[in-house]
C-alpha cells in the first residue's frame, strides 16, 4: 500500500518550540529501562559469589542506557516518515518535526559515543563492541531493511534488544559465559509475543504504512498462535539456568511462576475469537522481564550476601 495514499497521511510537519520532554522522550525510556534491567543479572552471573565493585556496575548501567538510549533515538530518526502515517507515532518528535533531523542525529550520536567511553574505560571493551554491534544491527538491519521487508522483522531484530546479559556478562569478564547466553535467550523468546500483542491492537496503523507485521501479512489467528509457542520455548530456557546449576531455587520458582502466568495469558489470547486480550498480554510483557530479571537478581544477592 502506497502510504501517501491512505488517510494518515499528511503535509511535512511544521517546526514548533522544542522541550527536554521531546528529546527525553526519543530515548524510549520505558524499552531503554527495560534493557538496563536485564544487565544486572549478567554482571552477578559472571562473578558469582561476590558483588562486583559499584564503580563497575554503574559504569555498566550507565553506558547500557546511553547505548539503548543512542539506538532509539537514531530509530526515531530513521522512521520519520513512517511514523507521520500512523496514528499511535505521529506525534513523535522528529515525525511531528518539534525535534529537527540534523539535531535529533547530533544527539543520537552524542549518547553512542558517550556509551562507548562509559564502557570502555569503565568496564571492558568487550562490553563496549557488544553495545556497538548491537546498535549498528537494530538501526541500520533492523530499522533501515528489516521492518520494511519482512514479517519476521521483529523477531530477527529482537536479537538487539537481547544483548543486556552479554553487556553485563562481558563488564565483568572478557569472555561469554553460556549463562549470559541462557538469558540472551530468554529475551529474544520474549520479543515476538510482546510485540505481536501490540501489533494485533495497531494492525490498520502497521497497514496504512506499509510495515509487513506478522498480523498484517499472516492475519491475527496465525499471530495468536506463534505468539503462545514462543512463551511455551520460554519454559524450559527459563528453567535451564537453575537445572544446569548457574541459578538456585530463589530464582526458579519465582521465574517459572512469572513464565507460566505468560503462557496462560498467551494461551487465553489463542483460543479467544479476537484481540481483546492482546493488550493485558502487552502490559504483562512488560512486567515480566522485571519479575524473571528480579527473580534472578534476588537470587544472586541472596547468595553473595
Amino acid at each position: 500500500m502506497n502510504a501517501s495514499s491512505t488517510p494518515y497521511a499528511q503535509s511535512a510537519p511544521i517546526a514548533v518550540q522544542v522541550t527536554w520532554r521531546d528529546y527525553f522522550n526519543m530515548t524510549k525510556p520505558t524499552i531503554t529501562l527495560l534493557v538496563v534491567v536485564t544487565v544486572f543479572p549478567g554482571i552477578l552471573l559472571a562473578s558469582p559469589g561476590v558483588i562486583p565493585r559499584m564503580t563497575l556496575i554503574l559504569a555498566s548501567l550507565i553506558g547500557t542506557w546511553l547505548a539503548s538510549s543512542s539506538a532509539a533515538v537514531f530509530n526515531h530518526l530513521v522512521d520519520a516518515e513512517i511514523d507521520r502515517h500512523m496514528v499511535r507515532t505521529r506525534k513523535r518528535p522528529v515525525a511531528s518535526g518539534r525535534v529537527v533531523n540534523r539535531n535529533a542525529f547530533i544527539f543520537g550520536a552524542t549518547l553512542g559515543v558517550a556509551s562507548v567511553v562509559v564502557l570502555g574505560l569503565g568496564t571492558t571493551w568487550l562490553a563496549a563492541l557488544i553495545a556497538v554491534i548491537a546498535n549498528a544491527f537494530y538501526v541500520v538491519y533492523y530499522t533501515m531493511y528489516l521492518k520494511r521487508r519482512t514479517e519476521q522483522n521483529i523477531v530477527i531484530g529482537g536479537a538487539a534488544g537481547a544483548v543486556g546479559p552479554l553487556i553485563g556478562w562481558a563488564s565483568v569478564d572478557p569472555t561469554i559465559g553460556w549463562p549470559a547466553l541462557v538469558l540472551f535467550l530468554v529475551i529474544f523468546l520474549w520479543t515476538p509475543p510482546h510485540f505481536w500483542a501490540l501489533a494485533l491492537k495497531y494492525k490498520d496503523d502497521y497497514a496504512a504504512a506499509g510495515i509487513p507485521m506478522m498480523p498484517v501479512v499472516r492475519g491475527d489467528a496465525v499471530t495468536r498462535n506463534q505468539m503462545f509457542w514462543y512463551t511455551v520455548a520460554l519454559v524450559p530456557v527459563v528453567a535451564s539456568l537453575t537445572i544446569f546449576g548457574a541459578a538456585g531455587y530463589i530464582y526458579f520458582f519465582g521465574a517459572m511462576a512469572f513464565t507460566l502466568y505468560f503462557v496462560w495469558m498467551a494461551w487465553e489470547l489463542m483460543r479467544s475469537a479476537d484481540n481483546q486480550r492482546a493488550m493485558p498480554l502487552f502490559h504483562y510483557s512488560c512486567l515480566y522481564l522485571f519479575g524473571v530479571f528480579g527473580a534472578l537478581m534476588l537470587d544472586r544477592l541472596f547468595i553473595a550476601i
